[in-house]
């Protein structure tokens, strides 16, 4: 049976809830983003840029309520079987996607509010702009978001190739935690 909160050896449904779910989400924005990016200037661009600056607040939303669960409801230790270098970098990783992961939305929604282009959150309210409006803010924000989109995407490679190592090489159970059967 599932445990609602981490164990020694695995991580609980919550955690493992979170983590699925902010996965799928950021597997989406990837499609929808560059799908609106590829389309001409059209009500058809508008509306896709609108879902994927919805789906962006929700991956941020999720990706704090995570960060807000990771402390109070700590990861299990990874094996000590493990060479400390790789807990090392493990751990440096988990802190860099996660700071992708806040970083992606915040400058997303930034170049939106510097760029006049307001976000209405799937048409329920109108989200606050968090930025003035200026032209060379919404270019530095839209780079910004770029690079961490790029970076994110480069990381979350690197994640599930180690996932993968993890369970179809080293077989230490570590990427099992994660999952929920």
């Amino acid at each position: 049976m599932a445990q609602w909160r981490n164990g020694g050896s695995a991580y609980g449904i919550i955690a493992q809830a979170l983590h699925w779910l902010v996965a799928a989400l950021v597997l989406a924005q990837t499609g929808i983003g560059l799908y609106a990016a590829s389309l001409p200037v059209s009500i058809a661009r508008l509306q896709w840029l609108s879902r994927h600056k919805s789906l962006g607040l929700a991956v941020l939303v999720l990706v704090l309520a995570r960060l807000a669960w990771r402390w109070l409801d700590p990861p299990p230790a990874l094996p000590e079987a493990m060479p400390r270098r790789e807990r090392r970098a493990a751990l440096a990783a988990h802190r860099l996607l996660y700071a992708l992961l806040v970083a992606a939305p915040l400058a997303g929604w930034a170049h939106a509010s510097a760029a006049g282009l307001s976000v209405n959150w799937f048409g329920l309210f109108l989200v606050p702009d968090i930025a003035p409006r200026s032209e060379a803010l919404a270019q530095a924000f839209k780079a910004a978001h770029g690079i961490c989109v790029a970076a994110l995407a480069l990381l979350v490679a690197v994640h599930v190739a180690a996932a993968l190592r993890h369970a179809l090489v080293l077989r230490d159970g570590v990427m099992r935690r994660m999952l929920p059967w």
